[in-house]
């Protein structure tokens, strides 16, 4: 394939980061546009909200999208050089790595997006969908950086222990059940306080409110 021989004279670093600035741009940039808009569909009364993050609700302007896609290309370039690091490592088959690649992210890195104290999650209804739907997003930046990346660069066959395999898996194994436990514990308590302004965290400080 052309790309495929293109990408063999491109660094490995060049890849990860450019599969990881793609995925990026497509989850975190494009993707939050569209969940931000599935929000305000599924929640009517919060269309037009002003969030804690400075972002009105179902509202897109090329401003704020190119921001979202500015950030999703450096956090997503960030992403394919983790990957990058940990692929060989990754305790599933490879055709599962990019889904256990953005389930780690989620419970680890993804974890101050989801800080229950945010109260944006305490007036967005029902929460467990909205949480659904942010989560979606690492799983499809996992597959889509995974599909790019390992398509441009397969992974080379390194010689090694048999047993340092097994370790590191079990260290990333170890970190993702932690994380896990701890992102569903979070979850739970932004279900608890789920609510509108009145009843939020702070008595409303920096609750969303209509833009206007």
């Amino acid at each position: 394939m052309k790309d495929t021989a293109i990408a063999r004279s491109i660094p490995p670093l060049g890849l990860a980061i450019g599969s990881g600035a793609i995925a990026g741009i497509v989850s975190a940039g494009l993707g939050a546009r569209i969940v931000m808009k599935l929000i305000a569909l599924i929640d009517p009364s919060t269309d037009g909200a002003f969030t804690d993050a400075e972002a009105t609700v179902g509202e897109f302007t090329f401003e704020g999208t190119i921001q979202f896609f500015v950030l999703g290309a450096i956090l997503g370039g960030i992403s394919g050089l983790v990957y990058l690091g940990l692929r060989t490592w990754l305790p599933v088959p490879p055709a599962w790595r990019g889904a256990a690649f953005g389930a780690l992210t989620l419970v680890t890195v993804g974890q101050p997006l989801f800080d229950p104290a945010n109260v944006d999650f305490q007036i967005f209804e029902p929460v467990l969908l909205v949480v659904a739907l942010f989560a979606t997003l690492f799983f499809v930046n996992g597959i889509l950086l995974a599909m790019l990346f390992d398509r441009w660069h397969p992974e080379p066959g390194y010689p090694r222990s048999p047993r340092v395999p097994r370790i590191a898996g079990a260290a990333i194994g170890l970190v993702f059940i932690l994380g896990a436990l701890l992102f569903a514990g979070g979850t739970i308590g932004m279900i608890e306080d789920q609510g509108t302004c009145l009843s939020a965290v702070g008595r409303g400080n920096g609750c969303a409110v209509p833009a206007d």
